[in-house]
């Protein structure tokens, strides 16, 4: 499996869900565990629901466990501030426009897009990745194609 690529703030993000749902796992085991006491388990509602919910929760966890062992922690203040990378926060404008945008090159595992994070997977995310200020960049959107010019490269608040 190929690495995942995250910041610190991400991993921790991830690292407290997880923690979050191992809790859920111990609640919704005891849960489990009452329903049985009640008796005839082939229409016992209560059982069925909690196992349910306990086998979401068990998937959620082997695949954020999965993630976490192939993470690969990526710290933006290591890396060259002229290139847009994971990490950093990039201002542009479309090419011909005005009004200025500002995004957060993150890993798949971070993207907030109301939060202006966008994956470095994504299509906006892969056209700004490796480029420089003052650099035109065009992507190609299900919408159209847009170009964009770099503005600005900074590290992540």
């Amino acid at each position: 499996m190929s690495p995942t690529y995250i910041t610190k703030e991400g991993l921790a993000k991830l690292e407290n869900e997880l923690k979050t749902l191992k809790e859920q796992r111990r609640r919704l085991s005891e849960e489990v565990g009452k329903a049985r006491e009640l008796g005839d388990l082939r229409e016992n509602g209560e059982y069925h629901a909690a196992r349910e919910r306990l086998a979401q929760i068990l998937q959620k966890i082997g695949s954020i466990e999965s993630k976490l062992v192939h993470v690969e922690v990526v710290d933006p203040s290591q890396l060259s501030k002229e290139t847009a990378v994971l990490g950093m926060q990039v201002t542009v404008k479309e090419v011909g426009g005005s009004k200025q945008e500002r995004y957060t090159l993150v890993g798949a595992e971070e993207t907030d897009p109301a939060a202006g994070k966008i994956s470095v997977l994504s299509p906006l995310g892969k056209a700004f990745l490796g480029h420089r200020v003052k650099d035109k960049v065009t992507v190609v959107l299900p919408g159209g194609s847009y170009s964009y010019q770099i503005l600005a490269i900074e590290l992540a608040e």
